[in-house]
């Protein structure tokens, strides 16, 4: 029913009084470390629990609930300037993710496939692989929306909300989280305008605000394209013709000089004329509020529709293009998006395909793209270990209190993270070799400062192989586990991008039970004493490898591989005043770690 964009919701405000929901919501924010961070009321989502959320449930009934301001914070963008960022206080955060998933049912299935940002099973890369199919493209038009999120106007963002929804309170939730307002140096600031970037909804509601122009894009694009081929040019008609009165010679005669002259001259010879006036077409792609349109035509086309969309966004959604940053650009010359830079190929290329009567040899389009990995990011990356201009990695002193293996992980996430990044870049091959030297070199001289030894030696040790770089995992001097470092292509597996798994990155979560946490909850007991008696939190800890293990609580939570712990009132009090008693523990839970150990040691000494 949520397809049909006419059918309108009501009594949406009614939904929030379900526990089953909250309890969704908080099992999706849990694992995030930024749950952690501190808002303005000082807490963070250690100690929530059921009490919590019917706490906030009655609030909202009795219509007391109002929402707090969002502590403001800067963070650095790329360009070298400060990004501002509002974190709201833990109970804001987890009702404004109930919130979002009332509206995601609603608005996701009506969104623009052209859209990308923020939403499920979609991401950088499938928003790069659609602009990678845009075959023929003559002009790009880069767009930005300048200050999107701190200018996304108020009165218009609640005008496109109450066409589908007619729910006043749920409508005026949702305005008072717009207008919750910040506190900067400890002074409170109203809010007019815009989306706090750092929430759990804003992300949402940008793409809903935008949606407008995603729609209306697709009613211009279907009235700009014209045509359904390039009409052939007359010289490759012509060609064509010889061919065919050639290749029944060469059969008669033997003779295939003629025939093999004519099909190389076909093969250098442009099929399709570029300048057909009867053939255009026209692509858009958005993520968040940067976006691109790529226009198979003249450049008159281009500058219409740039200044189509500087006029739409301006009346219609109250917003103003970045001059800077939007521009029409030659397919010829690059065009910076998401990150990648976008070429089109130099030369012709020739393929051979096999088809129902045999192999067929065609001359590609001139106007295929390729996504490469900027050479300045690249720079950008290599100046953290190392000297680009000589490629020689050194040694970083912020990391060698750490140990070897935390030291090997440290550097396989950032290579996993940036690299796994750029993994369709048609020049990641190139590029990589240089970037891995440089990254490996720059590990084994950290590891050689640390022991205080030769970079030949700590080499020597670590090697299992051609480059190759091994880290034993040893206890009571029997090795357990060995961990490598990525320093090789041949660690990179490029594939394709799919809606199911978006990222080219690990993505353990689809195959995690989504209700544990739930069930745990709705357990009511106590998982170190056992009781079931009072009120249940849940303790959280930012990372798992912050526990030191000292403590027979941390070790319970280490065994079990969990972030979280469920405790009652008085067990979660002992635990913060460093007094939590290992002679409370239930039996029950004592006797399971027990066993747990003992099956861990038994793994290892097999």
């Amino acid at each position: 029913m949520a397809q049909k964009p006419e059918i309108q919701f009501d009594k949406l405000y009614q939904k929030l009084y379900n526990p089953e929901l909250w309890l969704l919501a908080y099992q999706q924010i849990a694992p995030k470390p930024g749950n952690m961070t501190e808002g303005m009321d000082g807490k963070t989502i250690d100690g929530a629990g059921m009490q919590l959320i019917m706490d906030m449930i009655g609030d909202l009934k009795a219509s007391r609930y109002v929402p707090k301001p969002v502590r403001r914070v800067y963070i650095p963008k790329a360009s070298g300037k400060l990004r501002p960022l509002g974190i709201p206080c833990f109970q804001d955060k987890l009702l404004q993710m109930v919130v979002k998933l009332i509206l995601e049912a609603i608005y996701e299935p009506t969104f623009s496939e052209a859209s990308h940002g923020f939403r499920p099973q979609r991401s950088c890369h499938t928003a790069l692989e659609t602009v990678k199919r845009m075959i023929g493209v003559r002009w790009w038009i880069e767009g930005d929306i300048k200050g999107f999120f701190d200018h996304l106007e108020h009165r218009t963002l609640l005008s496109i909300l109450s066409q589908r929804i007619t729910d006043k309170r749920f409508l005026h939730l949702i305005e008072q989280f717009l207008r919750a307002g910040y506190v900067e140096d400890w002074h409170y600031h109203k809010t007019y305008s815009g989306a706090p970037q750092g929430g759990n909804l804003s992300p949402l509601l940008s793409n809903i605000y935008l949606n407008e122009l995603d729609q209306i894009m697709a009613t211009k694009v279907a009235e700009f394209n014209k045509g359904e081929a390039r009409k052939v040019t007359r010289e490759y008609a012509t060609i064509c013709k010889q061919l065919v009165r050639a290749k029944k010679v060469a059969r008669q005669t033997g003779d295939w000089t003629v025939y093999k002259a004519l099909k190389k001259r076909q093969l250098k010879t442009t099929a399709k004329d570029p300048q057909d006036p009867n053939y255009r077409r026209m692509y858009f792609v958005r993520y968040a509020d940067d976006w691109l349109v790529g226009i198979n035509g003249s450049k008159a086309d281009a500058t219409e529709m740039k200044a189509w969309l500087t006029t739409y966004l301006r009346d219609e959604l109250k917003l103003e293009l970045s001059a800077e940053k939007t521009l029409i650009t030659h397919a010829s010359n690059k065009v910076r998006f998401l990150g990648y830079d976008i070429v089109r190929w130099k030369g012709t290329r020739i393929r051979r395909t096999r088809t129902k009567i045999g192999m067929r040899t065609r001359r590609a389009t001139e106007y295929q793209l390729a996504l490469l990995l900027p050479h300045d990011k690249s720079v950008s990356f290599a100046k953290k270990y190392g000297e680009p201009q000589k490629w020689r990695g050194t040694h970083r002193k912020l990391l060698l209190s750490l140990s070897e293996l935390e030291i090997l992980m440290i550097y396989n996430a950032e290579i996993r993270g940036f690299l796994g990044y750029y993994a369709l870049a048609d020049n990641l091959k190139l590029v990589a070799p240089s970037l891995l030297w440089l990254t490996t070199s720059s590990f084994l001289r950290t590891l050689a400062n640390k022991r205080r030894s030769s970079l030949k030696k700590v080499a020597q040790s670590l090697k299992r192989g051609p480059n190759q770089y091994v880290v034993t995992l040893s206890e009571e001097g029997k090795p357990i586990k060995e961990y490598e470092l990525v320093s090789s292509t041949r660690q990179l597996m490029k594939e394709k991008v799919t809606r199911r798994d978006p990222d080219l990155l690990p993505n353990t979560h689809p195959y995690a039970s989504r209700t544990e946490l739930g069930k745990r909850l709705l357990a009511h007991t106590c998982e170190w004493c056992g009781t079931s008696r009072g009120q249940m939190e849940v303790h959280h800890v930012r990372k798992l490898g912050n526990l030191k293990g000292k403590e027979a609580w941390e070790r319970q939570m280490i065994e079990r591989r969990r972030k979280t712990m469920i405790l009652c009132v008085e067990c979660h009090d002992e635990l913060h005043a460093g007094k939590l008693s290992e002679k409370k523990r239930s039996r029950k839970t004592g006797e399971l770690a027990t066993r747990k150990r003992v099956r861990l040691v038994r793994g290892g000494a097999q």
